[in-house]
């Protein structure tokens, strides 16, 4: 491992080296500009292509290099059977038509990985949406979610639709609009506090109040005191989902700080999320599964 972190330490080191160069060109084309308008403009030219060509080139193969090498030997030591997609993520469509998180005109999704731990089965994916609005000469960007969203076998079966979200100012309303298919209604828990934290929509409520004991509800609770970020948590496709809007892109390596034995265990806690979940809802308490370690 201490060759590979030295390895892509030196690619990285040289990404910033012709990164800097190109940024020392740009400056110096602008202060050309005074003496010789022609050879100030051609410097900066040749600046901003070393900039565009280091970016288009070499920084993908440095940021592959680092997940296949260094992030999938992490997720090995953690997970049993797992696969890391660089390329694959959840199909817009599907993220779309669950109507579990707030959508808008940009969609990204990337780094799928998928494999067991504790004898359950999970998939998850980067996700991030945002809604692009253009005024005039002004273009705004603003970010919806951004976060994983897991994927796990759950060990009680269910038919309809259900979606439990973290209550939040402007909260993003009735799952799919009030013109979609999607026949939800807002359901009442018998917690209080439950009620207060959690919004809860459900196409049929019998079925709601038998997924959503007591003691899972207790679950759910403590999971939003301890994970960082607005929790969503639906089951669909019979599949248990949870998605976490924490603002973060995970399993990214640094560019303009050297790779250390320290990121290794940031990959690990970023990672260990996906236990944590089937740990503390007790999603691998199931005949055939292992039971959760104390």
């Amino acid at each position: 491992m201490n060759g590979t972190l030295a390895q892509l330490n030196h690619r990285r080191e040289r990404i910033m080296a012709v990164t800097l160069l190109g940024y020392i060109l740009i400056v110096l084309g602008v202060l050309l500009l005074f003496s010789s308008v022609s050879f100030g403009i051609l410097t900066g030219i040749v600046g901003v292509g070393l900039i565009l060509a280091i970016n288009l080139t070499e920084k993908p193969k440095y940021v592959r290099a680092y997940k296949n090498q260094i992030v999938l030997a992490v997720l090995r030591e953690m997970f049993e059977d797992v696969h890391l997609n660089l390329d694959a993520g959840f199909n817009q469509e599907w993220v779309e038509d669950a109507h579990f998180i707030p959508t808008g005109n940009r969609f990204f999704s990337d780094d799928q990985i998928s494999g067991s731990c504790r004898g359950c089965l999970f998939r998850r994916s980067d996700v991030l949406t945002q809604q692009v609005t253009h005024t005039g000469k002004t273009t705004t960007v603003t970010t919806l979610f951004e976060g994983p969203w897991m994927v796990f076998e759950f060990p009680k079966s269910f038919g309809h639709y259900l979606l439990v979200r973290e209550k939040e100012f402007l909260s993003n309303g009735k799952p799919g609009g009030w013109f979609s298919g999607l026949k939800t209604e807002r359901i009442a828990m018998e917690s209080e506090e439950f009620n207060e934290q959690f919004e809860v929509y459900a196409e049929d409520e019998h079925e709601a109040f038998y997924l959503l004991t007591p003691q899972f509800m207790e679950k759910l609770e403590q999971a939003e005191r301890e994970i960082a970020g607005r929790m969503y948590y639906g089951f669909f496709d019979h599949e248990f989902h949870v998605a976490v809007d924490n603002r973060q892109n995970s399993f990214e390596p640094p560019v303009f700080t050297p790779i250390t034995p320290a990121q290794l265990e940031e990959i690990r806690t970023e990672a260990r999320l996906v236990c944590e979940l089937i740990d503390l809802l007790h999603l691998a308490d199931r005949e055939g599964g292992q039971r959760p370690k104390p």
